[in-house]
């Protein structure tokens, strides 16, 4: 199913890269997915490790005032469960030294999975460099499922350019 979702959400952006004549091959980025770490739920005894794929388009904006972007993906859940997602989202990256840079964001979408069936947003702090960057998430004390108890969770994935 996952194998599906990744090659539905890939001819989706192909498509659309299609579509537009101004879009470039570094507009595509491949998201791997691989841990979060869950705070404030001893007992939840929740899956840390995550990993999964997805793509991302960035279709507006520049350097000085930001990007928005589009993502699709799909990952292993804190649940043993497979997840899928879809977002929006904005970032601004800073270059901080050299090739370094440091960014903030916020994507905001439908997220089937995780204990959620519906809209889901994610602010995000990235670091590294354009080609390849550590992205960090953090959500503050959130619902863990029907049965377990509020948890924080900060999820770590790294965004790859082409």
């Amino acid at each position: 199913m996952m194998k599906h979702a990744l090659l539905a959400s890939a001819t989706l952006l192909l498509c659309a890269q299609n579509a537009c004549a101004d879009v470039t091959i570094n507009d595509f980025s491949l998201l791997l997915f691989g841990a979060s770490d869950h705070h404030g739920c001893s007992t939840c005894h929740l899956n840390e490790s995550n990993p999964g794929a997805g793509l991302e388009w960035k279709f507006s904006g520049d350097d000085d005032q930001g990007r928005w972007f589009a993502r699709a993906g799909s990952y292993r859940d804190s649940f043993r469960e497979t997840a899928y997602f879809g977002s929006i989202g904005w970032r601004k990256e800073w270059q901080i030294a050299g090739p370094i840079v440091a960014g903030l964001g916020l994507q905001a979408g439908y997220l089937d999975g995780s204990g959620r069936h519906g809209l889901a947003a994610l602010p995000i702090l990235s670091i590294g460099t354009r080609a390849v960057a550590l992205e960090v998430g953090y959500l503050p004390k959130v619902s863990a499922g029907n049965h377990h108890a509020k948890t924080a969770v900060t999820t770590f994935n790294l965004r790859c350019t082409f």
